[in-house]
């Protein structure tokens, strides 16, 4: 079985609290994988690790058998899209995407356009970003995720702010990422929408993942809101 993203023993404090105390987890090609917890749990400090915009105190985190020494052959491994999506608010979300695509070395395509219309970003996506609401941030931010077409797509709650239209939009997306090679990891708080959309979930609890498995597997007769309660 390959492996693209392997974490092991990772553990991370912030001052003498200890978030992560060991986390253990190995994500293969082709999973999209929902990663849960509660409010504190530290789902977005691992998400953070991984896309090297926190330091930790131990562990491994490698995707494709590279690690952050690696520098931007490892940041070429995945595309992030955190929770508040931070950008120059001047420059256009076109501009944005096109900056990023040179970024990855993405000669230009016809799927930006096609991408810029399913999310129907059209009449904004020339406008500056400061006029965005956090909603359009987030569809933008997946234009350039499913255009670019890294390995892994890592996204921190990325459901939050889309319309019911993009949503159906992301959830196709995600399937057609998928079986042309990609794997996908986010973040959710909507049990109900990780269980419909992810092939995997991963529960974190007391600082390590406590299960990780396949949905059918998981849930069998019952949904995963009661497996979760009861972890």
């Amino acid at each position: 079985m390959i492996h693209l993203l392997n974490i092991s023993n990772l553990k991370k404090s912030y001052s003498e609290k200890q978030v992560l105390k060991g986390v253990n987890l190995n994500v293969k090609k082709g999973e999209i994988l929902g990663f849960v917890g509660a409010n504190g749990a530290g789902k977005t400090t691992t998400l953070n690790i991984i896309t090297g915009m926190l330091d930790y105190e131990s562990g491994v985190v490698e995707i494709n058998g590279l690690n952050q020494t690696a520098g931007l052959d490892y940041k070429k491994q995945y595309f992030f899209i955190p929770d508040t999506v931070n950008v120059f608010k001047n420059v256009s979300g076109l501009d944005w995407i096109h900056f990023l695509m040179n970024l990855y070395e993405i000669e230009e395509n016809n799927k930006l356009e096609e991408y810029v219309q399913v999310f129907q970003m059209q009449e904004s996506i020339d406008k500056p970003i400061g006029t965005y609401s956090y909603g359009m941030l987030h569809k933008m931010s997946l234009i350039a995720a499913f255009t670019i077409n890294p390995p892994i797509i890592i996204m921190d709650e990325p459901l939050n702010g889309l319309d019911p239209n993009a949503v159906v939009v992301f959830k196709d997306l995600i399937k057609s990422y998928v079986d042309q090679g990609g794997t996908v990891i986010f973040s959710t708080h909507l049990l109900d929408i990780a269980e419909k959309i992810c092939t995997t979930v991963a529960i974190l609890k007391g600082g390590k993942i406590i299960l990780h498995d396949e949905i059918k597997n998981i849930t069998g007769s019952k949904s995963l809101e009661s497996i979760f309660m009861e972890a």
